[in-house]
């Protein structure tokens, strides 16, 4: 099992969806600066079940969804940003989840995340009135099979989102009983 996750070290409170990998839909807030929650539908024994909310935990913004053709649509890729404060907080500011069929996003806030730099290479420094934000890019490939959501979240927001993912196994193999985290390399510039 592979755990994808970023580069920083995250402080906020975790959460783990392991082995949680048929999602039918997904809910997602957004505020000015950032995405303020997340919940997943995932299906268990023929039902939807909710899970609990990642993020902000009282109120709501605005509330898109996404609804998957599911069983035959998963996620193959997710990609989107992170906002890095020079005070150290992290949050997930933009997000795209991939599928098979299509694409979602990006779901973003109205500014904030929402800055135009975010078109820039992959690692920017923007100023605006009150911060110095460090906006960091992902961009991960489910390269075997989707096994569930993880990451940290804060009061306000989400810090980090990452994913399990089990490899694809050839038919003499077999599987590890380990879990492997794999941090992407950082480029500085």
């Amino acid at each position: 099992m592979l755990k994808i996750v970023p580069t920083f070290t995250p402080s906020g409170a975790s959460w783990d969806h392991q082995g949680k990998s048929e999602i039918s839909q997904i809910f997602i807030s957004c505020s000015e600066y950032r995405i303020d929650f997340i919940q997943f539908a995932y299906v268990e024994n023929g039902k939807a079940v909710l899970s609990e909310r990642i993020g902000m935990q009282q109120g709501c913004n605005n509330l898109k969804t996404i609804t998957f053709d599911y069983p035959s649509e998963y996620i193959t890729r997710v990609s989107g940003c992170y906002e890095s404060y020079y005070y150290g907080y992290n949050y997930l500011c933009s997000i795209t989840f991939h599928t098979n069929k299509g694409r979602y996003g990006p779901y973003k806030p109205s500014i904030g995340g929402g800055h135009p730099e975010l078109d820039w290479p992959d690692e920017s420094v923007i100023f605006d009135e009150l911060d110095a934000i460090h906006v960091k890019k992902f961009d991960y490939e489910v390269g075997g099979e989707f096994y569930g959501f993880f990451g940290t979240q804060r009061r306000d927001g989400i810090e980090v989102m990452g994913f399990y993912m089990k490899p694809l196994q050839m038919d003499n193999q077999s599987e590890a009983d380990a879990t492997t985290t794999i941090v992407p390399y950082a480029r500085r510039r």
